[in-house]
Formats: structure tokens, sequence, C-alpha cells
């Protein structure tokens, strides 16, 4: 894989998840002023079905977005790279869904 590949996906994968949602579009546009010509979206996860799945094993009233799937991936890498994670948002975002 190219160098600038694997810094823009490092820059990507290790900021996204911080942001809040209205911040998204900022960032993609300076990732994208940074690496022109580069797609900073996130290719959908392999195992998608797989999360689906213990959703819906576990009661979930409503099958996970592609936006809460994407959630689940950003938690599960993020807490495999840092010491403390924490989850912040507003009554009824799926925070605890996530989890």
């Amino acid at each position: 894989m190219p160098e600038e590949d694997t810094l823009m996906r490092a820059l990507r994968d290790m900021n996204m998840p911080k942001f809040v949602y209205d911040d998204v579009p900022l960032f993609k546009g300076l990732i994208g002023d940074l690496f022109p010509g580069m797609d900073p979206v996130r290719k959908p996860y392999e195992k998608k079905d797989k999360i689906i799945e213990i959703c819906e094993s576990l009661g979930l009233q409503k099958l996970p977005e592609d936006v809460q799937v994407d959630k689940v991936v950003q938690l599960f890498e993020t807490m495999g790279t840092r010491h403390t994670t924490m989850i912040v948002g507003p009554t009824g975002a799926g925070k605890s869904s996530v989890i």
C-alpha cells in the first residue's frame, strides 16, 4: 500500500471516532485538502452481517443502520489502540447499543 494511503487511513481512523456529527464534514474536507484525489470514506466492514446478527440476538428493537455499524467498528478499533475510551452523546443516541 502506498505511504500516502497508509497515512491518510491512520489519520482518518484514529481521529474520526472523536468528532461529533457536525465536525465530520469539516474533517473530511481537511483530509481531502491534505490528500487530493484520495477518498477519505471507509470501506464497508466485511463482518457487518455478524454485527447485525448479534444485535438481533440481543433483542434490539431496530436493525442497526450503516452509521451505527460504523460506530461499532470505530469503538472496536479504538479500544484496540487506546488505553481508555469514553462514550459520550445525548440520550437515545445509541451509545448503549454500540457498546
